[in-house]
């Protein structure tokens, strides 16, 4: 595994451990708005870290995972942790909370899948990937940001209820717009991967000459031919 791969997996686990811990559920369910916030890291920042990371242990073994798949894994996820009586309920018991952050970091780690994974979906199928699976979720944040009527029990304040709505809606376009910025530039200035010098069997290619070949056969020794003492030609008077 590549140091980068590394560094990636061991900062996304521990993310996703401190996300599950139950000081941070408690503190994340005192208002809407901090739920949800620590929702959107989970999805847009630790779950990806955590997928890169872990995709050259997993390797081919998720390769039967069609995108759309994936796409019906976050909303379904997203979608269901936004209702109203799942919303309430986790509030108020600590370890169906837990569970409904497994669920929700499950979803989100089918959905990164197909875009961390090499060998899979081209450049462009990526860009499309994220524009369908971006739309969905602007739906319930916009619904949360723009309403006067409460939804939830657990959250009897309208302005946090914006605030959660609007996160959502950003962070759906965050997620979209970042990651179609990141597959165009690698996809205008390919360059291959940097290569991790701890990988044992890693094979450096063949560096070009530094200088003509030309050059270097200047300093060879002349053949035995060429050092024979010439003779005069004889004319004729």
């Amino acid at each position: 595994m590549a140091r980068r791969h590394r560094a990636a997996l061991v900062a996304g686990s521990l993310l996703s451990l401190g996300a599950l811990l139950p000081p941070v559920i408690g503190f994340a369910d005192r208002q809407l708005s901090l739920h949800m916030l620590l929702q959107m890291l989970v999805l847009a920042l630790v779950i990806p870290l955590l997928a890169y990371g872990a995709h050259p242990l997993i390797g081919g073994r998720l390769a039967w995972l069609h995108p759309v798949a994936g796409i019906m894994a976050l909303n379904v996820v997203l979608f269901g942790s936004q209702l109203p009586a799942v919303l309430d309920l986790t509030t108020k018991d600590m370890l169906l909370g837990e569970a409904a952050q497994v669920a929700f970091m499950a979803g989100a780690f089918l959905f990164w899948w197909p875009i961390v994974r090499p060998n899979g979906l081209t450049p462009i199928a990526k860009i499309g990937y994220l524009m369908v699976a971006g739309v969905p979720p602007t739906i319930p944040g916009i619904t949360l940001a723009l309403s006067h009527h409460l939804f939830y029990q657990a959250y009897r304040s309208i302005e946090d209820q914006q605030i959660a709505g609007l996160l959502l809606f950003g962070t759906a376009k965050f997620a979209l717009v970042a990651g179609t910025f990141v597959i165009l530039w690698r996809m205008l200035a390919p360059q291959p991967e940097p290569p991790d010098w701890e990988d044992r069997d890693l094979e450096l290619p063949d560096l070009p000459p530094s200088e003509p070949a030309w050059l270097g056969r200047l300093d060879d020794e002349l053949p035995a031919e060429a050092g024979r003492p010439r003779l005069p030609v004889l004319t004729r008077p």
